[in-house]
């Protein structure tokens, strides 16, 4: 019987997040998700509309400086020079932490040297400017939608037909083989984009 590797304590905004954070770790045999101090790397996950750093500082005094990996919405410079400083190996976006990548990451992180704010930077944009996930105006439709409106107050807002309205989400749904406008909604929410 293997035995972990690595003892990874998560800590997030939300119990869901966690829930969900757990459940991607537990997939890696070298990895246990810990409770506490003793941790060998941290994973903070931020609220992705959130410039400030709450879970990881929350993290920071519960564990002391523990070599982590940050997944956050985009951060001003002073978070990044505070994501370094608090042991920061990598800073993932919200639509970059698919499981593969985390437990990689994560598991990078543990014998990684300490970062610059800088490095971090460069490394979030880098994962930012990949292929865009929605265009502008899908964003806007979604976000709209999320807001709990129909087909006609969003081109009304918009100030586009119905018709437009609905291609622009047809598009959007078969391009990224999505089912209907919750899992639209959901995957942009996911991406930090509404």
């Amino acid at each position: 019987m293997n035995t972990p590797d690595i003892r990874v304590a998560v800590y997030a905004a939300d119990p869901l997040t966690t829930a969900g954070l757990i459940g991607i770790l537990s997939q890696a045999a070298t990895l246990e998700v810990a409770a506490g101090r003793g941790a060998d790397v941290l994973v903070a996950a931020e609220d992705p509309a959130g410039r400030e750093l709450p879970v990881l500082r929350r993290a920071v005094a519960e564990l002391g400086a523990v070599p982590g990996v940050l997944i956050a919405g985009p951060l001003p410079p002073s978070g990044h020079r505070s994501a370094a400083d608090a042991g920061v190996r990598c800073l993932l976006p919200h639509r970059a932490a698919r499981p593969e990548r985390l437990i990689a990451e994560v598991t990078a992180a543990r014998s990684a040297a300490a970062t610059s704010a800088g490095r971090l930077a460069a490394g979030y944009d880098a994962l930012v400017e990949g292929p865009a996930l929605f265009h502008e105006r899908e964003i806007s439709v979604l976000r709209l939608i999320a807001e709990g409106k129909d087909t006609a107050e969003i081109g009304a807002a918009m100030g586009y037909s119905q018709r437009t309205v609905k291609n622009i989400l047809h598009h959007a749904q078969r391009r990224l083989a999505l089912r209907n406008r919750a899992e639209a909604v959901a995957e942009a929410i996911r991406a930090g984009l509404i």
